[in-house]
């Protein structure tokens, strides 16, 4: 994978997370806001959303 694995990226790597994400990040991040809004499934980083 061009940006690794999100799994084993750690919070502050910020630029790699939203790089290993892809165009996906805004749909995935869309997909968080609306199944789990207040934060309780919490795995791996997600990118910051723009």
């Amino acid at each position: 994978l061009p940006g690794g694995y999100p799994n084993l990226l750690g919070d502050d790597e910020v630029a790699q997370i939203a790089h290993a994400y892809g165009p996906n990040t805004e749909r995935l991040l869309a997909v968080k806001r609306r199944f789990d809004p207040d934060h309780v499934f919490r795995a791996i980083p997600l990118p910051v959303s723009s």
